[in-house]
């Protein structure tokens, strides 16, 4: 379920469960009694698979402001990632130049740039190893589409569940485990730096973490 982390009269902060698209405001607002009917407008995006934490602003001023910051990298947004081949370093930096595939809805990761692509910037560090998982701390220093997915992929460790980039089947509910789980920016009216973060999903634990 759904649930409200922060709300003002400026913004909104959701603990978004994977399966519900973050682009759907109408779904999402019919699922918090205090929002039906209202306008929310989405400042990034969160994969519909993926679950954590996604930010709206409730009117177009906040929605600037908060474009802005997010397209001059003063944002700062960390994921968690679950993957069964464990990266060769326990902490990287990956640049990766992405081109997107509309037609498929995917994304691949080169390792040089090429026409139409864009470059990709992320940080990871390992966390943690289960007997047969390992838990990924990731910093993105850009927002490409299935950024870290594809990154992650590109160097032979697909996130958990994620066929579309090379995991080897799917698990029960469709998710994958990638989590938004930190979020930090400046508030729009205020300019106070407000910081968030929550805890990993329950459905992890089973994985050993």
């Amino acid at each position: 379920m759904i649930s409200i982390i922060y709300q003002d009269n400026d913004i909104l902060l959701l603990n978004k469960p994977a399966g519900i698209d973050s682009q759907n405001t109408q779904l999402i607002s019919g699922l918090i009694p205090e929002f039906a009917g209202k306008e929310l407008l989405p400042v990034h995006r969160l994969d519909q698979r993926v679950s954590g934490l996604i930010l709206f602003a409730l009117n177009k001023e906040s929605l600037a402001i908060l474009n802005d910051a997010f397209q001059s990298r003063a944002v700062q947004k960390h994921y968690r990632a679950v993957v069964n081949v464990c990266p060769e370093k326990q902490q990287d930096t990956l640049t990766h130049w992405i081109l997107k595939d509309s037609v498929k809805q995917k994304a691949k990761a080169f390792t040089t740039a090429i026409k139409n692509s864009k470059k990709a910037i992320l940080q990871y560090t390992l966390v943690k190893s289960s007997e047969k998982y390992h838990l990924l701390e990731i910093e993105l220093y850009t927002g490409r589409f299935h950024q870290i997915r594809a990154q992650l992929a590109a160097i032979g460790s697909p996130i958990v569940g994620d066929v579309k980039y090379g995991y080897k089947r799917t698990i029960p509910g469709g998710s994958i485990f990638l989590q938004s789980y930190y979020l930090s920016f400046k508030h729009p009216v205020s300019g106070q730096e407000l910081s968030f973060s929550i805890d990993m999903p329950e459905e992890w634990v089973k994985y050993g973490f």
